[in-house]
C-alpha cells in the first residue's frame, strides 16, 4: 500500500542470550518485508499479574535492551526503545542507551519527560474511522521513511492529488 512500516517486539527476555534470540526471531520474521521505520524493543512492567520479568534489575534490563538493539543494528535496521516515562526513570540506565532512538509512551496532552525522544505515544484512546475500539496515537519527530529512502538511494514517492 506504499506505507512506511516499522515493527516492535514485546520482550520477555530475562538475560542477554534470550534478548539476542528474540531479536533474531524478529529479524527472521521481517526479512522479506521493506521495513522503513525502526525495529523496536518493547519491554514493559506487567501490572496485575506475575511475569518472569518481574525481578529484572536495572543493569540486566539495560543489558538486554542493548543486546536486542545491537543485534537489530548489525542487521542493518534502525533500533529503537519503547518505554513509558515512569518505567524509563525506574528501570533503565539511560546513560548507556544514548546510541538508540527512543519512543516515549506518556498519555498526556504534554509530556514532562526530560530526555530525548524521537517518537511519542500520547494517547491509547484514539479513534480511527474503520477501526472499532481504542487505538494508540503517536507522533514521530523523525521522518524515518525519508531517511530510509535517502540511505537506499530511492526517489521520493510522488503524492497523487
Amino acid at each position: 500500500a506504499g506505507l512506511d512500516v516499522g515493527v516492535y517486539f514485546f520482550s520477555q527476555a530475562i538475560n542477554v542470550d534470550e534478548a539476542i534470540i528474540e531479536a533474531e526471531l524478529m529479524l527472521d520474521a521481517i526479512k522479506d518485508y521493506k521495513i522503513t521505520y525502526p525495529v523496536v524493543y518493547d519491554w514493559e512492567i506487567i501490572y496485575d499479574d506475575e511475569a518472569r520479568t518481574d525481578e529484572m534489575s536495572v543493569n540486566m534490563l539495560t543489558n538486554t535492551t542493548i543486546a536486542f538493539c545491537e543485534t537489530v543494528k548489525s542487521a542493518g535496521y534502525t533500533p529503537m526503545i519503547y518505554s513509558s516515562r515512569k518505567q524509563t526513570y525506574l528501570k533503565l540506565d539511560l546513560s548507556r542507551l544514548t546510541d538508540y532512538d527512543f519512543w516515549l509512551a506518556e498519555f498526556n496532552p504534554t509530556t514532562s519527560y526530560r530526555y530525548n525522544y524521537q517518537m511519542w505515544q500520547y494517547s491509547c484512546t484514539g479513534r480511527v474511522d474503520g477501526i472499532e475500539g481504542d487505538v494508540d496515537l503517536n507522533i514521530s519527530f523523525v521522518d524515518y521513511g525519508e531517511r530510509y529512502r535517502k540511505a537506499h538511494g530511492e526517489e521520493e514517492v510522488a503524492e497523487e492529488n
